[in-house]
């Protein structure tokens, strides 16, 4: 693993104050106490100070990275794997999170193989990713006012609009809607997408959601699956090979 125990950027002055004077520990004495207990090699007792002050509603990459480290000490791969991809999901570009779930990954027991992938947009997305959708939002909105701005020169000089004024107009507007298609993917891929992990030892996937229905497959911790649909306790998901099935939702933590 490329890097153990990091310290999360927290609210934690917002989250003590919302826990009340009746907490025995605010979340910034359970952050300290599990990186100590993870530093002195006491996995159980980190993992738990961990998903205490994940209990707090705190949403943080590092401090789901460091639940993800400490499951993954403890054997516990289907665990570390759904809180290394959350971690991922809200920081996309941390490279030791990337690294941490791909050497989890490979100790997992499915290796699904995937399709081919294109190369440019294999590009595309690596480049999607490290903008995220809210610099590419910001991008869309300077864009939409540098548009607004010219067409306002324009307007108030009648009569005096080049040619140069109008291909400009036409590369920004471009641009523009480039940039939207561009964010609403990524938005939509990122966020708009649901993913769950396995985390029992094997579960199996079945024809639909009952345990009445034949069984497709078995899957093991640590696969990550697309949630396609829902029905009472059951899920049907999809592996990244094309094959689909309904599994159980409690045998699944989602991302």
């Amino acid at each position: 693993m490329r890097r153990e125990c990091r310290w999360a950027r927290l609210a934690l002055v917002a989250c003590a104050w919302l826990a009340g004077p009746a907490a025995a520990e605010t979340p910034e004495e359970l952050l300290s106490r599990g990186n100590t207990a993870y530093e002195q090699g006491q996995y159980d007792a980190a993992a738990e100070a961990y998903r205490n002050v994940l209990r707090y509603g705190v949403k943080d990459p590092m401090a789901e990275y460091n639940l993800g480290n400490a499951e993954f000490r403890l054997g516990n791969l289907g665990q570390a794997v759904l809180h290394y991809e959350r971690a991922r999901r809200m920081s996309p570009l941390d490279p030791d999170i990337e690294t941490n779930l791909a050497f989890a990954r490979a100790a997992c027991f499915d290796h699904v193989e995937l399709p081919p992938r294109n190369a440019v947009l294999g590009f595309i997305e690596t480049l999607q990713n490290r903008l995220g959708p809210d610099r590419q939002a910001w991008l869309v909105l300077a864009l939409f006012w540098l548009v607004a701005a010219l067409v306002a020169f324009g307007l108030s000089r009648p009569g005096a609009w080049s040619a140069w004024q109008g291909w400009l107009l036409a590369v920004l507007l471009a641009a523009v809607t480039l940039c939207a298609v561009s964010w609403a993917m990524t938005l939509n891929r990122l966020e708009g997408v649901r993913w769950a992990v396995v985390l029992e030892p094997a579960a199996e996937v079945r024809a639909g959601p009952g345990a009445n229905n034949a069984t497709l497959f078995t899957v093991h911790q640590g696969l990550t699956v697309e949630i396609r649909a829902e029905r009472d306790e059951w899920l049907q998901v999809s592996l990244p090979n094309g094959l689909s099935g309904w599994i159980e939702r409690q045998a699944t933590g989602e991302v």
